[in-house]
């Protein structure tokens, strides 16, 4: 019988010179079957993407994407094109991604303008791979053959992954957790040095409650092993922080149950946490979505941001505390320009072919 070859999926990049489009860049350059095939830019356009992109990450740009020109972002330029990523910033993203829907585009968003849509999954695959099927919600709704898939802010996924194995198995009364993140979350050319250097800098309570918000709808959408509390009984905190490191967000949580809980019984939880991903053996896909270290002074950002295979792909947790009978203590680093952005980006594109959404 002669076997099916995959289709290659060629992909436009929007915001392709930023920090987040870069890593969509370096990821799909070597990936299987999904290539870079179009870079959008706002300013740079009509320039070879190496003249003027900042390679703000590992490893250089491959030659045969540094010489490609940056081009508008126009759908009707994008003929050839099978889906889009779109690592916009807030505000300028809603109307373009709709756009690109509109026309019969997939679009893949990190951004926030539709992770509130009704009919709009906001994904992390690992956690909620079933809310797919919104997109023929989507579809019939608004009438258009493409779709917009949304993937979390990367904080929430830093606080979310970890906690979804713990929400799934036990009593979760709340959690309260304290944020330590990166300048690149701030994008380029990001923060004043004189605000974030020697500083600390609190991000306040609208970023603060924009995380909870997300956290709280990632859960919701979570299968579950234990039918209670119900999310609404759940007391969810964040208090959010820029420091001067320029990847990973480093996130210390304190978990509290409704009844004795066993700090052990909850790191084999997370220890155990796989999801369709690695059952489907995605490419972008690690064995382990979260990564255990048994060291008591780590994880540690420089150190742990790229951990996992593919590299910065798995989230490291450590530094697990039984605080007292009914209460847990773990620090986690994501690294939030790969599995926070682009990596989920592209591990979301990846489930999206499995599942018949992206052409196979």
């Amino acid at each position: 019988m002669e076997r099916l070859m995959r289709r290659v999926l060629k992909a436009a990049i929007l915001g392709a010179t930023g920090l987040v489009g870069i890593e969509y860049v370096r990821i799909l350059s070597q990936h299987p079957y999904i290539k870079p095939a179009y870079l959008a830019g706002k300013g740079s356009v009509g320039k070879p993407y190496g003249e003027i992109t900042r390679w703000q990450t590992v490893g250089q740009i491959p030659k045969e994407i540094a010489d490609m020109e940056v081009k508008p972002t126009d759908p009707k330029m994008m003929d050839d094109v099978d889906l889009i990523f779109s690592p916009l910033p807030a505000g300028a993203a809603g109307p373009v991604e709709e756009e690109f829907a509109k026309q019969g585009f997939p679009v893949i968003s990190n951004s926030p303008d539709h992770r509130f849509d009704p009919d709009v999954p906001m994904m992390v695959p690992e956690i909620n791979s079933h809310t797919v099927t919104l997109i023929d919600e989507q579809r019939k709704r608004r009438d258009w053959k493409g779709f917009i898939v949304t993937t979390p802010l990367c904080t929430a996924q830093g606080a979310a992954i970890p906690l979804a194995p713990i929400f799934m198995n036990f009593k979760m009364e709340g959690a309260f957790i304290t944020t330590i993140q990166s300048l690149s979350g701030a994008g380029y050319p990001g923060i004043p040095s004189l605000d974030i250097v020697d500083n600390i800098l609190p991000l306040g309570d609208a970023y603060d409650a924009k995380t909870v918000k997300e956290v709280y709808r990632l859960l919701s959408e979570t299968k579950r092993n234990v039918q209670e509390p119900d999310i609404k009984e759940v007391s969810l905190s964040a208090t959010t922080h820029r420091i001067a490191t320029i990847q990973g967000h480093y996130e210390v949580a304190y978990v509290t149950f409704k009844e004795e809980t066993s700090a052990e019984k909850v790191k084999e939880a997370m220890d155990q946490f796989k999801g369709e991903p690695q059952e489907l053996k995605l490419p972008s896909a690690p064995e382990k979505p979260i990564l255990m270290t048994n060291k008591d002074n780590r994880p540690q950002v420089f150190f742990d941001r790229w951990a996992g295979d593919p590299p910065g792909m798995s989230i490291v947790v450590g530094r697990v505390n039984q605080v007292n009978k009914k209460t847990v203590r773990y620090v986690s680093l994501i690294h939030n320009t790969v599995r926070g952005a682009a990596g989920g980006g592209v591990l979301t594109a990846e489930l999206l072919t499995e599942k018949g959404y992206l052409p196979k």
